[in-house]
């Protein structure tokens, strides 16, 4: 059996903080508890196994297995003056701290194990050994977090309930800053803004889209599921029409897709919603801007229809390329074939 756990663990110099002092705080636990320390919390790096997996291994029960990792964390709890473990404490304390009291389960092991997949497991492991912190997750609410033991829950969510009202008043994704502004401003709270952001990232009904802009976790802004969702938040984030090939690039760039974009998927899905308007030659917009569906024709008689008199040349290409991307003399080619033309030079719509 000795010869699993050697071989799970490197040298002294290979291994990072967390891995190093755990091998020392857990080195005099008998070699069957360390084996199943290490499994249970993927501390090779390789992932970590089922309680029916061990027990499997062990040809215990899932109840054995439990009962040993108890017993291993009580020992280790019980060496809370031990000074690999005093150092561990306080490097864990420090990074909640200043993280403004409270992280998700997530973020600090990334912070504390970096991309270290057997130092994160030894993160994991000294987390349920800290008397100092305590866990918390509340589903659909707050996400799998860890605080300081004096932490105000309480306080957390009367934060984000009032984000959240922002959010619902402006119906619209807001910075950092201009939430910030919002819901401390009327919570009247010493948070910083810093600290105010970390508050929002544990939240399960609030999110940080890909443009760093907040919103309702539901709102395709800020979770776009789907083609035509991604490409609205791209044209909404552009604020201009784009080719249906800059869409398919862009939605690349941000990364809201965990495969290659086509093109043509982007135009095959936006040619046949009406939430998106085909302005030129593959060139979309968002209908909410204004743009209207139909040919320049078409639009050329529905600018005419709106106004009370007949326009210029002049005129009427103006309004024309306010929505649509396309060359003058298609428009006037539209105007002299199908609009009549008065002496004065105005046209009308032909009777």
């Amino acid at each position: 059996m000795k010869n699993s756990i050697v071989e799970a663990k490197k040298t002294q110099a290979e291994k990072g903080f967390f891995s190093s002092a755990l091998d020392e705080i857990i080195g005099d636990l008998s070699v069957r508890s360390q084996e199943i320390i290490f499994s249970r919390y993927g501390l090779g790096g390789d992932g970590a196994l089922t309680l029916e997996e061990i027990g499997g291994k062990y040809t215990i029960t899932r109840e054995r297995v439990r009962q040993v990792i108890r017993e291993a964390l009580k020992k280790v709890r019980e060496k809370n003056n031990h000074p690999q473990f005093i150092k561990i404490k306080d490097t864990v304390i420090l990074a909640i701290t200043k993280n403004s009291g409270i992280i998700s389960k997530k973020k600090l092991l990334k912070v504390l194990g970096e991309e270290n997949l057997a130092e994160q497991a030894a993160v994991h492991f000294f987390l349920e050994c800290i008397s100092q912190i305590k866990s918390h997750e509340v589903k659909g609410e707050l996400a799998f977090s860890y605080s300081l033991s004096d932490f105000n829950l309480e306080h957390w969510r009367k934060t984000k309930n009032a984000t959240l009202a922002v959010l619902k008043r402006e119906k619209k994704p807001l910075t950092g800053d201009e939430l910030f502004k919002f819901a401390v401003g009327e919570l009247e709270s010493n948070l910083s803004k810093d600290h105010f952001v970390y508050h929002l990232e544990i939240s399960q009904e609030i999110k940080q889209n890909n443009f760093g802009k907040w919103g309702a976790i539901k709102w395709k802004e800020i979770s776009p599921k789907g083609t035509r969702e991604k490409a609205y938040l791209i044209l909404k984030e552009a604020g201009k029409p784009l080719h249906f090939k800059e869409i398919a690039q862009r939605i690349d760039k941000h990364q809201l897709n965990k495969k290659k974009t086509h093109p043509q998927t982007v135009h095959n899905e936006l040619i046949k919603d009406s939430n998106f308007v085909l302005v030129g030659r593959g060139i979309y917009a968002l209908a909410e801007w204004g743009y209207q569906k139909g040919t320049v024709k078409d639009v050329i008689k529905e600018i005419i229809s709106k106004n009370s008199k007949s326009l210029s040349r002049e005129e009427i290409l103006k309004k024309v390329l306010e929505v649509r991307q396309v060359k003058k003399s298609t428009i006037v080619i539209n105007l002299n074939n199908f609009f009549a033309k008065s002496k004065e030079g105005l046209y009308s719509i032909k009777k």
